[in-house]
């Protein structure tokens, strides 16, 4: 009789899961309100989702601004 083996958790899927853990505290740790004012623009967000927009508009930036040979 033929048995199934069973699956396992690879290393990139522990690398995941302790991304997504360390993701989780780092919003949680992250709660608080701040004020943001940028020109004329001006709002209140969670610093979790400030620092996010940040990182991702930086990651934009250093992709589009790769020199191409």
């Amino acid at each position: 009789m033929y048995k199934e083996p069973k699956p396992r958790i690879t290393g990139k899927q522990w690398a995941s899961i302790a991304l997504v853990a360390i993701a989780l505290v780092f919003i949680l740790q992250n709660l608080t309100y701040v004020r943001v004012e940028f020109f004329l623009f001006h709002t209140a967000a969670p610093l979790w989702l400030i620092l996010l927009i940040t990182l991702g508009a930086g990651y934009a930036i250093g992709r589009f601004s790769k020199r191409r040979n």
